[in-house]
Formats: C-alpha cells, structure tokens, sequence
C-alpha cells in the first residue's frame, strides 16, 4: 500500500514537473504581437520567454510599476509587472523576459488593447550602449496593428494642440495623422505651434476602445530629445521644380483581380493639380484629383519620398462609374497651374492586362 502511494506521489511530482517545464514557450515578441480579427494576441494566456534589447527602460512611463519596452526583429513589446522598478536593465541592454501574455485595458475607460507580457522573471544576456537606433515610418503605415509596441521615427506638421497632454500631427496632402502622447509626465510637448513640421521618435502605443482594436494608436516620446523641430531642405535642382512630375509604374496592371497601380507625382506648392485618366480616343475615364498641392518645399530631405501624392490611392482600373475599363492601353495626365499661371503637363502611359483564357 505505501508503496502504491509512494508510486503515485512520484508520478504526480513527474507531470507537474512536466507541465511546469511545458508552460513557458520560447517565443519571439513577434510570435506575441501576432493578431486574431478583432486584434488580439493568439498568445494571450500562454506563460512564454522572450529576448529582446531595452527601448524604453522603467520609471519613464509608469514609475510606480515596473514598465518598460524591448524590440526584437522588428517588433516591440510593453514588458509589465505591478512591483516598482525590479529590473535594472537600460536602453540598449538584451536580457529575456519570462510571463503572461496579457492584452492591457483599463478598468476605468476601458481602452487598449495593448499586448503586454506580465513578468515573472528576467535575465540578463548582454549590456548595450545606452543607445536603439528607431524604426523611420511614415504617417501613412506608422498607426497600425503590427508597429505596436515598436520605437518609431515619423515626421508630421502639427495640426491640433491639447497642451499638456498631446497633440497631433498629419500629413497635409494625405489626411494621415497620429496623436502625440506624453506618457512621460516630466515631458514638455508644448514647444510647438500648429503648422511646425516636427521630428518625433516614441513608442506605438495603443488606446482602443471598441472591438476589433485596430485603431487609437500613439506615438509616445520616451524623452524631450525625442522631439524636434524639422529643418527644411533646400529646393529640388531648377530643372525638375518648375515643372509637373508624374511617375507611373511600367508594368501591365490587373484591375481584375484588384490590383491597384500607384501613381504618384510632385507639383509646386500651392499649384492647382489636376490628373485624369485618357483612353486612346481622348475620352475621360477617370478623375484622380482635381485640388491645390501645396508643402513640398517646407518638408526635410529624408521625408521627400512622402510626397509623391497618390491620387485615390492610385488607379483601380475603373472609370468614374466605378465600373472595371477594358483591357488595354491608356494616358495619365497631368496637369499644373502654379501661383504664377505658368502650366505645365507630363504624361504616362498605363497598360491594363486581363487574364488569357486557353
């Protein structure tokens, strides 16, 4: 009989052991910043180990928790435990986290859904430099599921002020904008007048208040070095200024199968801008954009690329009764009219394939 129990005590001790051992997964902050439909975490739950280097370290944002933010391959994570400042780790350091895939909500406004992984333990791998080179993005992909978590760089012109909490900033010809976050309480954001192009680095933070929780993201500045004022480049060679500019990709496009071709140009400011799509008999088939351009030359060298505007998000091979064109050839053109009445047009030509059926 004692030997029977002795037989199951060693057994039972076994599979806990096993199940203990089986709990924490060795995952990547990828794997845990994966997302479901309604934006959450398929880990959420799961006792995992992850490594990564310190972006953020604690007692900036939350100096009476333990909170701060590591990245690793391109995705970043909020590392969180409710004891005060139990890890010593600093930016730049890697060390791995063991805990608790959580997706963050609050209990009073009920906002997240931040992926989170509530610690249990962490250990030091190797001391870094005190420095982590942040991702650039543009406004355009920078509020999105998959930059979570991450320390971004972005550039925008500010639009709205709600001093001292945050501000907003967007880019002008495209609508994209995100809020400005002063997590860090002893931070000033307060330095800027609406219409400065600012230069921000910060963590993408999430504040969702509705599933699916794809939307209320923020950029939060870790320090006041974190914003800047944008220093303008000088103006493009005098050759391409003056004049319209149209890019327009070379390849056949496939409007069938909902592919979409980018078409993107540059103008001089506060030009009047007008693109249509031609068929080979002259006909109109689709308006792009008829408005004003205006801000390229206010806008730093590296942020150049964002202003090539797209019209419509490019040409969906419909005609402006949303109906699919016939396959074939046609012309894009461009025309611009600059504050001094001087016009200029460039043109290109889009090919429209359809699928040759045996």
């Amino acid at each position: 009989m004692m030997r029977e129990q002795k037989g199951r005590v060693i057994l039972t001790v076994a599979l806990a052991i096993l199940a203990w051992a089986g709990a924490s997964q060795a995952e990547t902050i990828c794997d845990v910043q994966e997302y479901d439909a309604m934006g959450v975490s398929p880990l959420e739950g799961d006792v995992v180990t992850v490594r990564g280097v310190v972006t953020l370290e604690p007692g900036v944002f939350q100096p009476l928790y333990t909170s701060f933010y590591m990245e690793w391959e391109g995705c970043g994570i909020n590392i969180f435990n409710f004891a005060p400042n139990i890890v010593t780790a600093t930016v730049g350091d890697t060390i791995d986290v063991t805990g608790t895939v959580t997706e963050y909500q609050s209990s009073t406004t009920g906002a997240g859904s931040t992926t989170e992984i509530e610690m249990s333990s962490w250990s030091m791998v190797g001391t870094g430099d005190g420095e982590f080179e942040p991702t650039y993005l543009n406004l355009k992909v920078l509020g999105a599921e998959e930059n979570e978590g991450r320390l971004c760089r972005t550039i925008g012109v500010v639009r709205e002020e709600n001093l001292p909490y945050d501000i907003y900033i967007e880019q002008p010809w495209s609508g994209a904008e995100i809020q400005v976050y002063r997590a860090n309480e002893l931070l000033d954001i307060g330095g800027f007048d609406v219409g400065d192009t600012i230069d921000v680095t910060g963590v993408i933070m999430q504040y969702d208040r509705t599933a699916p929780f794809f939307d209320g993201y923020e950029l939060s500045p870790r320090y006041q070095s974190d914003m800047m004022l944008a220093v303008p480049p000088p103006p493009p060679e005098p050759e391409f200024w003056p004049n319209a500019a149209l890019r327009v990709p070379s390849h056949v496009f496939r409007p069938d199968v909902n592919e979409v071709i980018p078409i993107a140009y540059l103008a001089p400011d506060e030009s009047d801008v007008t693109m249509k799509i031609f068929d080979l008999q002259g006909r109109v088939v689709r308006t792009l954009t008829d408005t004003e351009y205006t801000g390229y030359s206010s806008v730093p060298e590296f942020y150049k690329d964002d202003f090539f505007v797209q019209g419509t998000n490019g040409w969906d091979g419909r005609d402006d009764l949303r109906r699919l064109v016939p396959a074939g050839a046609y012309i894009c053109r461009l025309e611009v009219e600059d504050g001094d009445g001087q016009v200029s047009v460039s043109t290109a030509p889009i090919v429209v394939g359809i699928e040759l059926k045996d």
